[in-house]
């Protein structure tokens, strides 16, 4: 009878502990990745307005370089 106590209060924690685990290890991973809007390229001329015009551009630096 003491086992599935045991049981019940191991497994929550050790479920715990990995995604814990995991959550530090994306961060140290991604600890120099540098998320920046950008304006889009300019377009061609003589093409009509495109409808992400107004978007600005996600880029991300960082993953395989030092910071800067």
């Amino acid at each position: 009878m003491n086992a599935p106590i045991v049981l019940w209060v191991l497994v929550p924690m050790a479920l715990f502990l990995v995604m814990a685990l995991y959550v530090v290890s994306i961060g140290y991973r991604t600890r120099s990745v540098d998320l920046r809007g950008e304006v889009p390229a300019p377009e061609e001329p003589g093409r009509g307005p495109s409808p992400l015009t107004r978007l600005s551009l996600l880029t991300v630096r960082g993953l395989n370089e030092p910071r800067t």
